[in-house]
């Protein structure tokens, strides 16, 4: 028996591996399907502000381990935006698992979407390490080289830094997948699970925020978001025809962004008033009102006829996966070159770290294009050969 032979399926296997996929995309395209939905503006334009929070929000926090900006200043900035800017993300890519999982199934397509996650994520985790240790003393943290080689062995148990994020996603990604596919879970079994796993992290396991398991803590607290993203999916990606008329008027949509607006400002109020953690049922709340707010008011900017999202933002959001993997070492080298020529002003250096964070990864993109290592970094697929909106 030749190795082709052996490794070919049983006519049994396929037909139920044909089966499962079937009912994967009659799942994901309920309420008339997914298949074939084109890309959507304003989740281009969400996905850049989540992106831009993320920068804005780790220029901040090295600012404050630099000491230039005063921590009760930062106490305020941090429970604003790092109370729903991740969870904001992960919604948004429920939103596009689900719409990606209409064009090609989850379980013939799980070792494409494992790596483009997990390659960038190693590559760039060294990359970080390697950094880290060269700029020894200028570093905010600094980390010596068996620290450093320690880290990198770990690496499959414990991610470096900002990393945690795409370990978190890959493991949101894979349960619902074979949730989805493999158990054949509704949106609503998925949102519902989802939803009782959120309330275990809440009660028993938000304190846990070290060690090596803290990753599944993390997927404990934000698969929720993923999951309200792949449950709402049909629903906001092309016009239903089963949701009331009333809900698609602009007015309708705008009152709802204001009042979920109002919510996350009361929610941020009390998480101050109390010096409570947004790692909280409190936080919760503030999570999912502001991401819906944002959400909506995306939605209703993008369908208007006045305005039109810039090109700037549709390549960030476009290349958001080499943004969010470069952006940290540009933020710093921002900052140290500011402060060395006598800038110190926290405001001023918070707009320069933004700006170096986000431009300086796009650059060193199209640097690696242009050398043919963008590939091994983790960054070029075929998709990317369409210049705009290279990744969905």
């Amino acid at each position: 028996m030749t190795y082709h032979q052996a490794r070919s399926p049983s006519p049994i296997r396929e037909r139920s591996m044909n089966t499962r996929s079937a009912d994967a995309r009659a799942l994901a395209g309920r309420r008339g399907g997914l298949v074939g939905t084109p890309r959507q503006t304003w989740i281009d334009l969400a996905r850049a502000v989540a992106l831009v929070l993320v920068v804005v929000g780790h220029t901040e926090r090295g600012l404050v381990a630099a000491g230039i900006m005063p921590d009760a200043t930062a106490d305020d900035f941090d429970r604003v935006i790092y109370s729903f800017h991740i969870p904001l993300f992960f919604m948004i890519s429920g939103l596009l698992f689900a719409q990606s999982i209409g064009r090609r199934p989850f379980m013939l397509s799980w070792k494409a979407r494992t790596l483009r996650l997990v390659q960038p994520c190693l590559v760039w985790s060294i990359v970080l390490l390697g950094l880290i240790v060269l700029a020894a003393n200028l570093a905010n943290t600094p980390v010596s080289p068996g620290d450093a080689l320690a880290g990198i062995l770990l690496l499959p148990l414990q991610p470096v830094s900002i990393f945690w994020f795409l370990y978190t996603l890959l493991l949101c990604m894979l349960v619902s997948g074979l949730a989805v596919e493999y158990w054949r879970f509704t949106p609503t079994k998925l949102l519902f699970w989802s939803f009782v796993i959120h309330l275990v992290y809440l009660f028993w396991l938000s304190d846990l925020q070290t060690g090596m398991g803290l990753q599944f803590v993390r997927f404990g607290e934000h698969q929720l978001y993923f999951a309200i993203g792949y449950f709402l999916a049909p629903s906001v990606l092309f016009h239903d025809a089963s949701l009331p008329e009333r809900w698609k008027d602009p007015r309708f949509i705008g009152a709802f962004a204001i009042l979920m607006a109002v919510c996350f400002l009361a929610a941020v109020i009390v998480l101050t008033e109390l010096d409570m953690s947004y790692h909280s049922a409190i936080g919760t709340l503030a999570a999912l009102s502001a991401s819906a707010a944002v959400l909506s008011a995306c939605y209703l900017a993008t369908r208007g006829g006045n305005w039109t999202v810039p090109a700037a933002v549709l390549t960030i959001s476009s290349e958001t996966l080499a943004i969010f993997c470069m952006h940290v070492p540009f933020i710093g080298a921002a900052r140290l070159a500011m402060v060395h020529l006598g800038i110190t002003g926290a405001a001023v250096l918070l707009v320069a770290g933004t700006v170096m964070g986000l431009s300086g990864p796009l650059l060193a993109l199209r640097l690696m294009d242009s050398l043919g290592l963008s590939r091994f970094a983790g960054f070029r697929d075929d998709r990317r050969m369409q210049r705009y909106g290279g990744r969905s």
